[in-house]
C-alpha cells in the first residue's frame, strides 16, 4: 500500500475511534480482528442514520415545508367593486394582516362569462398551478343548475366556504322610492315598467330573486324585466347611472355605497335582521315578501392543487376566520359567518346544486 493510500485508511480508522493498523504489512501496536473493525463502523454509521432520521422528525420535509415559495394570485372573476372581488381583497388583506401567510399576494380581475372565463383558463391553461385561488360563490352553483356552465366542481378543486351575503334590493339615493313599500306598489301597478339590475346571467342567482319576489306578490314572471351584467360593481354602476330601476345583489356588494349615502338600501332578502349599516333596513318578510336568499363565497384551487397544498390553504383559512380582523370584516360587510372545507363542503355542494335545479325548474327559467 503507498504512504497517501495508507494515511487515508488512517484517517478512516481514527474517525471511527480505532487507533492500530497495519502499514508497511506491519502492526502499529495491538492487533485488531476484523469482526471488531466492522462492527465498530457497523455502529458509527447506525449512529449517523439515527441522526438524520431525527433532524427528519424534529424538521419535517424541508421542501414541504417551505409551501408557498411564490407570491400568492387570487382571481376575482368580475370587475373590481363586486363580490368576488371584495372576497379576494380582503381576505388577502387579512392574511397578511395576521401574518398568516409570507408570500406576496397580488389581486386580478379576471370577467366575463360570469365566472366561466377564469373558470376555463384555471383548468385549460394552470391546472398545475399550486399559487392560485379563484373565487367563486353561489353564482356559479346557479350557472351549473340552468346548464350555463359546462363546468362542474368535479373540474376544480373546491378549497373553503367562507362567509354567507345575503340577498339586498336597492335604489339611488334620489329614487322616488322612499322605502320597499313605494316599490312594491309601483310594481303591482306596472310589473312590466320596473327593471332590475343583477351580477348574474339570465336565470342565474339574482334573476332568481326577483323571479321568486313576483311569484311570492302573484305578478306574472313573463313581465320581469331583469338586466344582467358581469359584476356587482357593473350592476350599480348601471343604478347609479339611472338606467335601472333596482339593483338586486348581496348586501356585501352595497355596504360601501351604503355607508356613503350614494344608495339606499330597501329591503334584506333574509330571514334574521342584518348589523352594523344594515341594521335599520328591514327584511322583505315584514312587507309579506317572504323569501331568504343568500349567496355564500369562497375559494377553489387549480384541479391538480396537491393534497398537502389544500391542506394548508384549508387550515390557513381556518385560522384566518378566527381572527380579530376577519371578524371586523364580516361586521363591516354584513357577512355572516360560514366556514366549510372537505367532505361538508362537497356535500354542501352537492346539494345546493339539486335545489336550485329544482329551484330553476320552479320558476319556468329553464325546460
Amino acid at each position: 500500500m503507498c504512504a497517501a493510500g495508507a494515511q487515508q485508511l488512517l484517517d478512516l480508522l481514527n474517525n471511527t475511534g480505532l487507533s492500530c493498523i497495519p502499514v508497511n504489512n506491519k502492526w502499529n501496536h495491538t492487533k485488531i480482528k476484523k469482526e471488531e473493525v466492522k462492527m465498530r463502523l457497523h455502529k458509527r454509521f447506525l449512529f449517523v442514520m439515527l441522526a438524520l432520521a431525527a433532524g427528519l422528525f424534529l424538521f419535517g420535509d424541508v421542501s414541504q415545508a417551505a409551501y408557498p415559495d411564490k407570491p400568492i394570485e387570487f382571481v376575482a372573476p368580475a370587475n373590481p367593486g363586486g363580490g368576488w372581488d371584495l372576497t379576494c381583497r380582503l381576505s388577502s388583506q387579512v392574511l397578511k394582516e395576521a401574518g398568516l401567510v409570507s408570500q406576496p399576494m397580488v389581486v386580478v380581475n379576471k370577467p366575463g362569462g360570469f365566472g366561466v372565463v377564469a373558470m376555463t383558463d384555471i383548468t385549460r391553461n394552470r391546472a398545475k398551478d399550486q399559487n392560485v385561488l379563484v373565487a367563486f360563490s353561489a353564482v356559479l352553483t346557479t350557472q351549473m343548475a340552468i346548464k350555463k356552465n359546462p363546468f362542474t366542481y368535479k373540474d376544480v378543486i373546491p378549497v373553503s366556504v367562507l362567509f354567507v351575503d345575503y340577498g339586498a334590493i336597492a335604489v339611488r339615493k334620489d329614487s322616488k322610492y322612499a322605502s320597499f313599500k313605494d316599490l312594491l306598489e309601483d310594481w303591482k301597478k306596472n310589473p312590466g315598467v320596473l327593471t332590475f339590475a343583477g351580477s348574474s346571467p339570465p336565470g342565474g342567482l339574482d334573476h332568481m330573486r326577483i323571479a321568486m319576489m313576483a311569484k311570492a306578490m302573484g305578478l306574472p314572471l313573463k313581465d320581469l324585466r331583469y338586466v344582467a351584467f358581469q359584476g356587482g360593481a357593473d350592476a350599480l354602476a348601471a343604478l347609479l347611472g339611472g338606467h335601472v330601476t333596482a339593483f338586486v345583489g348581496e348586501a356585501g356588494e352595497i355596504a360601501g355605497h351604503a355607508e356613503s349615502g350614494t344608495i339606499r338600501p330597501l329591503a334584506i332578502l333574509s330571514d334574521r335582521k342584518l348589523t352594523g349599516i344594515f341594521e335599520k333596513v328591514p327584511m322583505a318578510k315584514d312587507f309579506g315578501v317572504n323569501v331568504s336568499s343568500a349567496n355564500w363565497r369562497g375559494f377553489y384551487a387549480a384541479p391538480e392543487m396537491t393534497k398537502e397544498n389544500l391542506k394548508y390553504w384549508e387550515d390557513t383559512f381556518g385560522k384566518m376566520v378566527k381572527t380579530k380582523q376577519w371578524n371586523e370584516v364580516l361586521k363591516k360587510q354584513a357577512w355572516v359567518d360560514l366556514f366549510l372545507t372537505g367532505d361538508k363542503l362537497q356535500k354542501f355542494l352537492d346539494e345546493e346544486l339539486t335545489m336550485y335545479q329544482n329551484l330553476a325548474k320552479e320558476l319556468g327559467l329553464v325546460q
